[in-house]
């Protein structure tokens, strides 16, 4: 059984003129369990606006959206969200950023054991010895894995990624990526994956299949045939490599090829 699945998904709404807008055409993919999903594609083709819907932040106009082959409508503790910007509260300590978490899904637990909890996640993304800074007293990418740890903590069984290291350097982002590739290799977290990202490099590390999206609707997808445990020093290079890259790539400029037709260019 899938454990999400999406079938024929559309999303309109009336812009800011009143027009009639359409967001999402006839979307329809699905996720095996453990799985992780890469939805990549170029700015305003409904990548975030997808993530939206599954997150149940936003209902279609039309489809519907199954978790474990039911029907879901509306938000749910199954599934957590970490944005691109680290949404943590700023008059919170990291670790009481994370207690905050796991409070909303375990309300029964001891203030001890929720600020064991939260130490122990805080431990696994990196940042024992953090516990009682602000955020900000903490880096971007540190903020992150802060926002990580809380959202792991939650225990959902459904991790939704809209751009989640977009705002971070390069070095943080590198980190931030092994880091998540190491906990996806723990299988007590082992969890169900959407991330959107605008980043190849980033689709191939970490996913099992990469969605590319375009004009609103799934346009392709594409296998990750690598094996795991996975390093980016291990990877990056091969030809298997370059062969997905190739053809992520060339997805992202196959309207540029069409539009220039016979007039000739060089993309």
């Amino acid at each position: 059984m899938d454990k999400i699945k999406l079938e024929n998904v559309y999303l309109e709404y009336n812009d800011e003129g009143n027009e009639r807008y359409s967001a999402l055409e006839d979307v329809n993919f699905s996720v095996k369990e453990g799985e992780f999903i890469s939805i990549i594609g170029s700015s305003g083709c409904g990548k975030s606006t997808t993530l939206s819907i599954l997150s149940g932040l936003r209902q279609p106009t039309q489809g519907k959206i199954y978790i474990d082959g039911e029907e879901s409508v509306g938000t749910g503790k199954n599934r957590g969200v970490v944005f691109q910007h680290y949404s943590l509260f700023p008059w919170m300590t990291a670790k009481k950023n994370v207690s905050f978490g796991i409070k909303q899904v375990n309300g029964d637990l001891s203030k001890k054991e929720y600020n064991k909890k939260a130490e122990e996640f805080l431990e696994a993304v990196g940042l024992e010895g953090f516990e009682n800074k602000y955020p900000f007293q903490l880096s971007g990418g540190m903020q992150q894995r802060v926002a990580i740890a809380r959202t792991l903590a939650m225990g959902p069984e459904i991790m939704l990624m809209d751009e989640p290291f977009g705002a971070v350097d390069a070095k943080n982002r590198a980190d931030l990526q092994d880091m998540l590739l190491e906990l996806l290799e723990d299988q007590d977290q082992k969890k169900t994956i959407v991330m959107v990202t605008h980043d190849i490099d980033e689709a191939i590390l970490l996913s099992d299949r990469i969605l590319f999206m375009d004009n609103k609707k799934i346009k392709e997808e594409i296998e990750v045939n690598l094996e795991r445990p996975r390093r980016r020093q291990d990877i990056f290079g091969t030809d298997t490599y370059r062969e997905l890259h190739h053809k992520v790539m060339m997805l992202f400029y196959s309207n540029v090829s069409e539009k220039i037709g016979d007039e000739g260019g060089i993309i």
